[in-house]
């Protein structure tokens, strides 16, 4: 199986991926769209994968079992409309990790030990190494992976977190919040010390994920880019003001995003939207939010006003919705700078639900 194989009409796909981080059109709205690929032919060294849970540490340092995960994907997964193949780091602590947390693996999670604090000392010691030996999987695993690929799948440079949020895996996220009432200068230090160590960690990891052979880049949401991209996040934010999170932890966030060119906030959370949305709005550095209303909240036509206030302010989105919601969706929203990814239970499914939405705009 090649790209091609996998990856039908590439040419508009990626014109359509160009303009949606532009806020414009190419030709439609992008529709990412997964579904069971048809009478799927495994390759004998695939066909007894079996996958483990996912919070396995197979998922988390090895490089093989996590290429074999991503093939054997490949090879059972119709991707319809704009979807794109992408192997992603597993477990958002990953990066804490590399600042001395210790994972704790469990079948439907990764979670990570908060830091000791030494005898005698009020905080802990929050120091990236480059010996670490968590930081040396991440690398190995993202430089073996991505070689691995053979211009099947593209290779994400990492998945996360905020500076914030590691700070607050490696402190623990009660403690933290005293932390900001009692020693604010604190938790700034510490953040920006956070930042500048994950942009280092970034410039090696970017200057790794070419090696899968393909055009452009891709970030954990799954976008594709002809140009470096990543996504952003602050998920502990949704328990303090917008002063706080302008003050302290959105200006090291805006230093990590010069370093791409293309750039989507995961915005994760009723609460935390609804609290910093206007906010985000403002920064000009941003060009797409990936909108995550959160458990119980999934229907996706109540969230148009969030939406619709996105695109007000030329912000591309990046939704998700079943497929019944996908055509009220479009109805509703500007086709530009639209992106829904939805998954249906056929590759006969998808392929109906993507050809709908090109007659709309014909």
């Amino acid at each position: 199986m090649n790209f091609y194989d996998i990856k039908e009409d590439w040419p508009r796909v990626k014109k359509r991926w160009e303009a949606w981080w532009d806020f414009d059109l190419y030709d439609r709205p992008l529709i990412v769209v997964k579904a069971p690929r048809k009478n799927p032919v495994l390759p004998p060294e695939l066909a007894d994968f079996r996958r483990e849970d996912y919070g396995s540490r197979r998922n988390f340092d090895d490089p093989g079992y996590i290429t074999s995960a991503k093939l054997h994907e490949l090879y059972t997964t119709y991707y319809g409309g704009e979807s794109v193949p992408v192997l992603t780091y597993g477990g958002s602590v990953g990066h804490a990790l590399t600042f001395g947390c210790e994972p704790i693996f469990r079948p439907e999670s990764i979670w990570a030990h908060e830091l000791p604090v030494n005898d005698g000392a009020d905080y802990p010691e929050i120091r990236f190494d480059e010996s670490n030996y968590w930081w040396l999987s991440l690398r190995g695993t993202v430089e073996q992976t991505a070689r691995a690929s053979e211009q099947r799948y593209w290779s994400s440079a990492m998945l996360g977190n905020s500076s914030g949020d590691n700070l607050s895996i490696c402190r623990g996220s009660e403690r933290m919040l005293l932390d900001l009432v009692e020693n604010p200068d604190w938790v700034r230090k510490s953040v920006k010390y956070i930042s500048d160590a994950m942009r280092k960690q970034f410039d090696a990891l970017y200057g790794l994920t070419p090696l899968t052979g393909l055009e452009g880049y891709v970030n954990y949401v799954e976008c594709w880019s002809p140009k470096k991209t990543h996504g952003f996040d602050a998920d502990f934010s949704c328990m303090i003001s917008s002063e706080m999170y302008r003050d302290i932890f959105l200006p090291p966030l805006i230093e990590t995003m010069s370093m791409t060119e293309h750039r989507i906030y995961h915005l994760d959370g009723v609460l935390a939207a609804m609290i910093h949305l206007d906010t985000l709005l403002d920064i000009d550095e941003l060009h797409a939010f990936q909108w995550i209303p959160g458990d119980g909240r999934w229907e996706a036509l109540q969230w148009l006003p969030v939406m619709q206030k996105m695109q007000a302010r030329r912000k591309s989105v990046f939704c998700y919705a079943s497929p019944d919601e996908v055509i009220p969706l479009l109805r509703e929203l500007r086709p530009e700078g639209l992106c829904i990814s939805t998954n249906t239970a056929s590759e006969d499914e998808a392929r109906r639900l993507v050809e709908r939405v090109e007659r709309m705009y014909k």
